[in-house]
């Protein structure tokens, strides 16, 4: 096996005797060491850089520099090498200064075995290489916190910002030295301030290390601008030495939200109306039929569908027949409350829900909705254009029902009666309802 290569320690001091001294004390170690002696520092730096150096022996009294620059002249020239300063001073305290300063050891003149200087040499290129391990971790994670697309926002106890990354800067619109230090409830809405830093604090003192609050129905940012957009956030805690640090992971999910609301749309809505498609009424329609059990309230369901409407599409065209559908809408749609829900069921059918409705009133409803559509002109490509009418059956539904498919079957056979008896008309079947039920 071969042997190991010596240690190169490089000697920076103009002192021969205090040299003598060192050289003395590594050749007691057997070659294990291989010392190379320069009395100014310049010397010193200019070998160091065109030779291997494994550790500087750095006297801070020398012709060309002085004190505490010595070292910092060093660690600018050679960022990676461990140094060990040789002082006169018998005093802790300058040693620990020299150490602060980005020393990795001292040793005292005179007061140097071969022993005790190779433990301190060693142990200066051991703290040397952790340090620089842990330099390049740390560098590490500022990339990846600089490059990060999520913001990261950290606060401190106080829930002070400490930590704003550039994706934090580009998605609340803050530079970082214009946020750092200001409470976090700057990037909260209003909504959201009243209780976070207790809840913050609950999550600090007993929650898990960290958390995904991904499961919240609503969690928004604010930017600068006022302008409110959807987060996601992941958060975690630490424990430091000055007290606990929370960081926020921090997603704008504007994008995906209009996404889902785009599908949501077109599972719920007609594409040629833009009325509420049959499973989006059906539900709808079962939401009020719940409330009609529980509060009692009755509600009216309306069917209707275009008279002759084949005949439209033979005589016109399929285009003309689409767009008598979408006058249809836009007519009903004015026509009715906003707390109303119009639907296209099928075909040429249409349905209307009508919440906390009386039988009396749907049909003044029905009535006025059947004259409206009576009155609405459909154009024509050629020019000029013509009327349709509808045929309506009224329902109300029953706190008995099963589904509010019975109700809309009670309308629907209204419907045909109101075909049957000439079209252009009203029919309703209301269910006898006994004042127990």
């Amino acid at each position: 096996m071969p042997d190991r290569p010596a240690i190169s320690a490089l000697l920076i001091e103009d002192d021969p005797a205090d040299a003598g001294l060192v050289r003395h004390a590594l050749r007691s170690l057997g070659g294990r060491f291989a010392l190379t002696h320069r009395m100014t520092l310049a010397d010193g730096l200019e070998w160091a850089a065109a030779n291997r150096c494994d550790i500087v022996l750095l006297d801070l009294t020398l012709p060309d520099s002085a004190g505490f620059d010595t070292i910092r002249r060093v660690r600018e020239a050679c960022p990676a090498m461990p140094v060990i300063v040789l002082t006169g001073h018998d005093d802790d305290d300058f040693a620990m200064q020299a150490v602060a300063a980005g020393t990795q050891d001292y040793l005292f003149k005179g007061n140097t075995d071969g022993q005790g200087l190779q433990r301190a040499i060693r142990y200066a290129v051991a703290r040397k290489q952790l340090e620089e391990k842990l330099r390049q971790s740390e560098q590490r994670l500022q990339g990846i916190i600089t490059l990060a697309q999520d913001a990261i926002v950290s606060v401190d106890q106080q829930m002070r910002i400490i930590l704003f990354n550039p994706a934090a800067e580009r998605m609340f619109g803050y530079a970082a030295d214009e946020i750092l230090g200001r409470p976090l409830a700057a990037l909260l809405p209003e909504r959201f301030r009243t209780g976070h830093d207790a809840h913050a604090g609950a999550y600090a003192t007993g929650g898990p290390a960290s958390l995904s609050l991904a499961h919240r129905r609503e969690l928004a940012g604010l930017a600068k601008d006022g302008r409110e957009f959807p987060v996601e956030i992941s958060i975690s805690k630490d424990i430091q030495q000055d007290g606990l640090l929370l960081t926020a992971m921090v997603r704008d999910i504007t994008e995906r939200k209009r996404f889902e609301n785009d599908l949501r749309i077109l599972a719920t809505t007609d594409p040629l109306t833009g009325l509420a498609n049959r499973r989006a009424f059906l539900a709808a329609a079962e939401r009020e039929l719940a409330r009609v059990r529980r509060y009692g309230r009755l509600a009216a369901v309306l069917m209707f569908d275009i008279d002759h409407f084949k005949r439209i599409n033979d005589t016109h065209g399929h285009a003309v027949g689409d767009g008598a559908l979408q006058t249809v809408a836009t007519t009903a749609r004015d026509l009715l409350r906003t707390t109303d829900l119009i639907g296209r069921l099928g075909g040429e059918e249409f349905g209307v829900l009508l919440p906390e409705t009386e039988p009396p009133a749907a049909l003044e409803v029905a009535e006025r909705l059947r004259a409206a559509l009576a009155g609405a002109p459909v154009p024509l490509p050629s020019g000029g254009g013509f009327h349709l009418t509808a045929s309506i059956g009224v329902a109300v539904c029953d706190p008995r029902d099963a589904s509010v498919e019975q109700a809309l079957g009670r309308a629907d056979r209204a419907l045909y009666r109101a075909k049957d008896a000439g079209r252009n008309r009203i029919e309703c079947e209301i269910p006898i309802l006994s004042a127990a039920s």
